[in-house]
C-alpha cells in the first residue's frame, strides 16, 4: 500500500475521531453541528481517496471524491460564518454564490463529465479559489481591528484554510509524487484538528496556543507508541500472548496519561505562554493610567483592551451595578459575548455570591471543593461563573456595597493565574472602584448643579414675569370708563402694551436658551463680519455718539463658525459696553487676533466704562442675574452658550473705573460636522471668567 492511500486511511480514522470527540461533548450548538457536518464531508472524501487508490476500475469512486471535494467551499463557509459570527459585519453577495455552484459542480462530478480533464481542472480551480474569496472576505467583513489579538487569530484562521487547500491541489498535479499527496492529507488532519480546538472552546485560537497543544499530543502519541513497541517485543510469538501485551501496554498508558498529560501542559505553558510570567509590569502601568481615568466606560475599554491583548486571557467581561441596584449589567467584554445581565431571578447562585463575597471567586477552589464533598452546588456555580466569562470574578467593593465585578478567564490551561497575578489585580480592582466611586460623586454634583441652575432660573423667570404682570394688572384695574378721561386711558393702554410686549420679550429670551443649539456652520472671514456689526451700531446708536474702534490682525484665516450667532454674540456685548458708559461718550474697541500655535481665534469687545464689581462678576453669565432696571439677565447667558457650543469658550476682565473687556476663544475648525449642515451640538463644560 502507497504512503498516499495509507494516509488517506489514517485522515480517515483521525477525523473520525474527531467527530466523536464533538458528539460526545455535552453541549449540542450551531456551531458543532456544522464542524460536525464539514468533518463528515473530509471523511468521506478521505474515505473516497483511499478506496480510490486500493480499487477503481470503473472511475465512479474518482468522479465521487472530486465530488466531494466541490462540496467543502460551501461546508467551510457555514462553519466559518458561525464561528467568527460575532466578529463578522455581514456576508457578501459573492460568499453566498459559495453553495449553488458547489452544489452544481459536485452534480457535474458525478456525471459522465466527471472523467473530463477539463471539469477536474475546473473544480480544483473552484476549490482553491472559493476557499481564498471565504477566507479573505471573513478577514475583510470583520469588525476587528489589525494589530488586535482577535484579528491575528482570524488571520491564522484564513491562512491555514488557503495553506492547507494549496497543498492539497498541488498533490494531484501530475508532476508532484505520493509524498506530496501524503503531506498534504497531513495538512488536511491539523487544519480539522485546529477548528475542533476552536469550535470546542468557542473561540479563535494563537498559533503559539495551537502549537503547545500539537507538541503535548505528539510527545504523548510518541512516548505511548514506544510502551506499545516495547511490550510487543518482549515475547510476541503467539496471539494470547500479544494481546496479553497489548492490555499490560494500555494499562500502563492509561496509568500515566493523566499526570503525565499535566506536566507536558505545564511545561508547554511556561515554552509558549511567556507573557503569563512578565504581566507585573503591564498591570502596574495599567493601574496608573486608570489613576486618569473618570467615566466607568472609559475605564471598562482600557482594562478590557489591557488584559485581552496581552494574551493572558481567553474571556474579559466588566459587569456593574444598575442604579436601581437590581442586577450587575455587562458593561463591556472581550472574546465570546456572555450573559447580558446577572441578577436573582436568572442567575441567584452567582447573584448571591458576589454579592457574600469579599475576595476573588475562583473556579478552580470551588471545583476542588466540590470534588471533595464539601459543597455540591459549587458545580452550579461554577457553570454560571462561565456563563459571564468568567474563572474568577473579582468584585468591585465599595463599603459594604458590591458595585460590579471583572470576570476574567484563561481556558487555555487549567490553573491560569498564579496568587501574585490574583493581588496585581485586586490593585486593578481597587481602581476601578475608585473610578466608579469618583463618577457617581461627579454626577451627583452635576445634579446639584443642574438642579440649583433651574432654581435659579424659575426664581429669575418668576421674577422677570411678576413685573409686567403687576404693571398690566395695576393699568387694567384703573382703566374705568366713568372715571378715566381719553388721555389717562390711551396712557394705561400704552403701558399694557408696553408691559405686555416686554413680558414677551422674557418668555422669547428663555425660550432662546432653553431650545437646543443648532448652528450653520461656514468659513467665515471674522474681520468683515466685524465691520459688518461695526456699520450696524454706528446706523443703530447714533445719537448717542458712539466711538466704535476696530483692531483687526489682516493675518486672520477663515474661521468655521455660524456668522449669525457670533454676530448676535458680539453685538449682545457692544450694546453692553454702550450701557457701561453710562453718561460718558461711549467708547468700544472691537480686537481680532490669531492665537499661534492654537489652532484659534480671539474675539474681544472691551469697553470704558464704570467696570464691574468682583461680588458681581462671579454671576454674570448666570441666567436671570442682572443689575439693569430692565434686563432679563439672559443675555450673556445666551452669549457664553453659543461661544461654548463653538467649541470656545468666552472669559471677563474688569477692573473697576477703566472698564470691562470679553474675550472670546474659537477654533479655527469644527469637528464631527459635515461641511455646513445644520446640527446640533452639545456645550462643553463652563469656562474661567477671567482669562
Amino acid at each position: 500500500m502507497s504512503i498516499d492511500v495509507q494516509s488517506a486511511l489514517i485522515g480517515a480514522f483521525v477525523l473520525i475521531a474527531v467527530v466523536v470527540e464533538t458528539v460526545l461533548r455535552r453541549r449540542r450548538r450551531r456551531t458543532d453541528v456544522l464542524f460536525i457536518l464539514f468533518a463528515l464531508n473530509l471523511v468521506l472524501w478521505f474515505a473516497a481517496a483511499f478506496a480510490t487508490g486500493v480499487r477503481d476500475e470503473s472511475g465512479l469512486l474518482l468522479r465521487v471524491q472530486i465530488a466531494l471535494a466541490a462540496l467543502i467551499p460551501a461546508s467551510l463557509q457555514k462553519l466559518f460564518s458561525d464561528l467568527v459570527r460575532s466578529g463578522v459585519r455581514s456576508t457578501t453577495r459573492i460568499l453566498t454564490a459559495v453553495y449553488p455552484v458547489s452544489g452544481l459542480l459536485a452534480v457535474t462530478a458525478m456525471s459522465p463529465l466527471g472523467d473530463l480533464i477539463i471539469v477536474k481542472a475546473v473544480i480544483a480551480a473552484h476549490v482553491g479559489l472559493a476557499t481564498t474569496i471565504i477566507s479573505r472576505g471573513i478577514v475583510k467583513s470583520s469588525q476587528f481591528l489589525p494589530g488586535t489579538v482577535q484579528y491575528a487569530r482570524l488571520r491564522y484562521l484564513a491562512i491555514g484554510a488557503v495553506a492547507t487547500t494549496t497543498l492539497v491541489i498541488l498533490g494531484r498535479l501530475p508532476f508532484f509524487g505520493e509524498n506530496w499527496v501524503a503531506l498534504s492529507h497531513l495538512a488536511v488532519m491539523v487544519y480539522v484538528f485546529f477548528l475542533s480546538q476552536a469550535t470546542s472552546r468557542d473561540r479563535l485560537l494563537d498559533l503559539h496556543e495551537f502549537i503547545a497543544r500539537i507538541v503535548v499530543l505528539s510527545v504523548l502519541a510518541i512516548l505511548f507508541a514506544a510502551i506499545s513497541a516495547m511490550f510487543n517485543m518482549i515475547g510476541s510469538d503467539t496471539t494470547s500472548l500479544r494481546l496479553f501485551n497489548t492490555v499490560i501496554s494500555v494499562i500502563i498508558i492509561l496509568t500515566i496519561y493523566e499526570p503525565l498529560k499535566v506536566n507536558l501542559e505545564a511545561k508547554a505553558i511556561e515554552i509558549f505562554f511567556r507573557e503569563r510570567y512578565d504581566i507585573s509590569q503591564l498591570l502596574e502601568t495599567l493601574r496608573r493610567r486608570m489613576l486618569r481615568v473618570l467615566d466607568p466606560a472609559d475605564m471598562s475599554r482600557l482594562v478590557l483592551d489591557t488584559l485581552y491583548d496581552t494574551r493572558r486571557a481567553t474571556h474579559v467581561a466588566i459587569y456593574l451595578l444598575e442604579p436601581l441596584g437590581r442586577g450587575f449589567a455587562l458593561e463591556s467584554f472581550r472574546g465570546p459575548e456572555p450573559a447580558p445581565r446577572v441578577d436573582e431571578r436568572e442567575l441567584p447562585g452567582l447573584w448571591h455570591a458576589v454579592q457574600r463575597s469579599r475576595g476573588p471567586l475562583l473556579a478552580e477552589q470551588l471545583i476542588r471543593a466540590d470534588e471533595e464533598g464539601k459543597d455540591r452546588s459549587n458545580r452550579d456555580l461554577v457553570d454560571a461563573m462561565r456563563k459571564v466569562s468568567g474563572d474568577m470574578l473579582l468584585p468591585f467593593i465599595s463599603g459594604d456595597r458590591v458595585l460590579g465585578f471583572l470576570a476574567i478567564r484563561d481556558d487555555r490551561v487549567v490553573e491560569p493565574y498564579s496568587t501574585q497575578e490574583i493581588a496585581l489585580l485586586m490593585n486593578i480592582v481597587e481602581a476601578a472602584v475608585t473610578v466608579i466611586e469618583n463618577s457617581q460623586l461627579a454626577a451627583r454634583l452635576r445634579e446639584r448643579d443642574r438642579l440649583a441652575a433651574i432654581g435659579e432660573m424659575a426664581a429669575g423667570l418668576a421674577h422677570e414675569i411678576r413685573n409686567p404682570l403687576g404693571a398690566i394688572k395695576g393699568a387694567a384695574e384703573c382703566l374705568d370708563p366713568n372715571e378715566v378721561d381719553k388721555e389717562e386711558e390711551e396712557e394705561l393702554l400704552q403701558i399694557i402694551i408696553e408691559e405686555a410686549n416686554r413680558l414677551n420679550g422674557v418668555v422669547s429670551q428663555f425660550l432662546d436658551y432653553a431650545r437646543p443649539f443648532r448652528a450653520r456652520f461656514a468659513e467665515t472671514d471674522v474681520n468683515l463680519l466685524m465691520e459688518k456689526i461695526a456699520r450696524l451700531i454706528d446706523v443703530g446708536q447714533e445719537e448717542k455718539r458712539v466711538r466704535l474702534e476696530l483692531q483687526l490682525d489682516a493675518e486672520l484665516p477663515l474661521v468655521d463658525l455660524d456668522p449669525e450667532q457670533i454676530k448676535q454674540v458680539i453685538l449682545n456685548l457692544v450694546l453692553n459696553g454702550i450701557d457701561a458708559s453710562g453718561e460718558r461718550e461711549p467708547h468700544v474697541v472691537i480686537s481680532t487676533r490669531l492665537i499661534a500655535g492654537r489652532d484659534r481665534v480671539e474675539l474681544s469687545v472691551r469697553d470704558h466704562g464704570g467696570g464691574i464689581p468682583r461680588e458681581t462678576l462671579d454671576h454674570i453669565f448666570i441666567p436671570f442675574f442682572t443689575t439693569k432696571q430692565h434686563g432679563t439677565g439672559l443675555g450673556l447667558a445666551v452669549c457664553q452658550r453659543i461661544v461654548n457650543n463653538h467649541g470656545g469658550y468666552i472669559s471677563v476682565q474688569s477692573e473697576l473705573g477703566r472698564g470691562t473687556e470679553f474675550t472670546i476663544r474659537l477654533p479655527l475648525h469644527q469637528r464631527g460636522r459635515d461641511g455646513s449642515t445644520t446640527g446640533s451640538f452639545a456645550a462643553p463644560g463652563r469656562a474661567p471668567q477671567s482669562a
